[in-house]
């Protein structure tokens, strides 16, 4: 009798994290192994529906553009969630640009930016946070002279296979 209800919960946590068919799973860390490059898994990135998971030690923090309009940096951040409407992000290339719009909150649930408390990452010039980009979004290949451009619209969480 108990083993029924644990493979029924199992299986239904399985499908709460089944990523829906063509969707891209992008997870990187930044900066990548490779000095000057983006990471392999950003490098590999197409046209579609991109389900996003970015770690981004604090060197190379993103941009934001707040939602009055300002920019801003992620400098002397408190740990938690970070409310922004546009992240730029630094992908360790100068060939590729990665801007990443969040929308709303309430549309787009499974889209975070944020910082998240790292103690290894304590050194004299920094308090040990990295910070956390992730969502569903659709990628949108611009190209530029001697880049890409990839702008990320946001996408609601349905679309990635997440939720309901």
């Amino acid at each position: 009798m108990r083993l029924i209800p644990i493979a029924l919960v199992t299986g239904l946590c399985g499908f709460a994290a089944a990523e829906a068919p063509g969707v891209q799973a992008i997870t990187a860390d930044l900066p990548g192994p490779v000095e000057f490059e983006a990471p392999e898994a950003l490098q590999t990135l197409e046209e579609g529906i991109v389900l996003l998971d970015l770690n981004i030690v604090s060197d190379m923090d993103p941009g934001i553009k707040l939602a009055d309009g300002s920019w801003g940096t992620l400098e002397g951040c408190e740990f938690g969630a970070v409310e922004a409407e546009t992240v730029m992000v630094k992908t360790g290339s100068n060939h590729m640009l990665l801007e990443v719009r969040l929308g709303d909150p309430d549309e787009h649930a499974a889209n975070l930016l944020s910082c998240n408390y790292r103690p290894d990452l304590i050194s004299a010039d920094g308090f040990g946070h990295l910070t956390r980009l992730k969502g569903c979004f659709y990628a949108h290949n611009i190209a530029i002279p001697t880049a890409v451009h990839w702008r990320l619209n946001p996408l609601p969480a349905q679309a990635c296979g997440i939720g309901d």
